[in-house]
């Protein structure tokens, strides 16, 4: 009997024993997963942007608009004007009476200036004439200014003949001036198209007349 009670307390004791590692093992499992399950973090998302936006700045471009010529107020009233042919090229002086006429100034019959050929222009007024000095002013704006002279007209005029034909303002038109249009003269520039080319459509040659 003694020997059952003593067995009894040890058996016990070993099942209690064995009872605490078994707990111990399946808590050890469970310590197990727990740190060797892995937490899946959801993954950042990085939007990349759609375009990049550069900002550009574009130079600024200056335009200068073509300078607008600029209208001349002649003074024309007052005073008759001759042109005298003081250049190289024949006939110049009555095509600058005909450009001055259109722009309003009051012309007499052009001559040839007595004094010989000259390279710059010079302008001679009749001091008796009030008006003949605002005239002659204007005819060299006309021409453009430049190194142009206005002078007294003396007796007799410096024409051929010594007859300025009631002219009281006198040009003495040289080599500057000659031939040149006063658009020319002021540094006024015009652009005109070419035309357009065509082609003939006969073979046949033309000559075109002469002119004197």
């Amino acid at each position: 009997m003694s020997r059952r009670r003593r067995r009894a307390p040890l058996l016990s004791i070993a099942a209690v024993a064995a009872g605490i590692l078994l707990l111990g093992a399946c808590g050890g499992d469970d310590d197990d997963d727990s740190s060797t399950s892995s937490t899946t973090e959801a993954p950042l998302i990085t939007v990349a942007p759609t375009s990049a936006i550069t900002e550009t700045t574009a130079a600024a471009i200056t335009t200068t608009p073509p300078a607008t010529p600029t209208t001349i107020a002649y003074v024309t009233e007052g005073a008759s004007v001759m042109v005298t042919n003081a250049s190289r090229i024949d006939g110049a002086a009555g095509r600058m009476s005909e450009r001055l006429a259109a722009v309003g100034f009051t012309m007499v019959e052009p001559g040839n200036y007595s004094l010989g050929t000259i390279e710059v222009t010079k302008i001679y007024q009749d001091p008796a004439n009030p008006q003949a000095m605002a005239v002659a002013e204007s005819l060299k704006a006309a021409f453009g200014g430049g190194a142009i002279e206005i002078v007294e007209m003396g007796t007799p005029p410096p024409v051929d003949g010594g007859d300025a034909k009631g002219a009281t303002v006198l040009i003495a038109m040289g080599n500057d001036v000659a031939d040149k249009t006063l658009d020319e003269l002021q540094g006024i520039t015009t652009t005109t198209a070419a035309p357009a080319s065509t082609t003939p459509n006969s073979t046949e040659s033309s000559t075109a007349p002469s002119t004197t």
